[in-house]
């Protein structure tokens, strides 16, 4: 699984700044688990401010200093139950 973190401003979005972050195995998986969470407000457009892999995550100045005085308000995960 790969972590996903989708990012807030300070307009009308689920949080005021910081982030939340979602494993998924791909990014199109990730943004309809968001979406399951915090349905678009406009038709195709997720209701947040971006979106980030770990690696571009890391690379932001989020990762160290937070993000509007914000971290992370959740993590989501998906779990697979397979029964035989």
């Amino acid at each position: 699984m790969l972590t996903y973190y989708f990012t807030y401003g300070t307009g009308d979005q689920p949080f005021y700044g910081g982030w939340t972050e979602i494993e998924a195995p791909s990014r199109s998986a990730a943004c309809a688990i968001f979406r399951a969470f915090h349905p678009d407000k406009t038709e195709g457009s997720l209701n947040c401010s971006s979106v980030y892999n770990a690696a571009q995550f890391k690379e932001t100045t989020m990762a160290t200093e937070g993000n509007f005085g914000r971290r992370c308000h959740e993590r989501i995960t998906v779990i697979r139950v397979v029964n035989d």
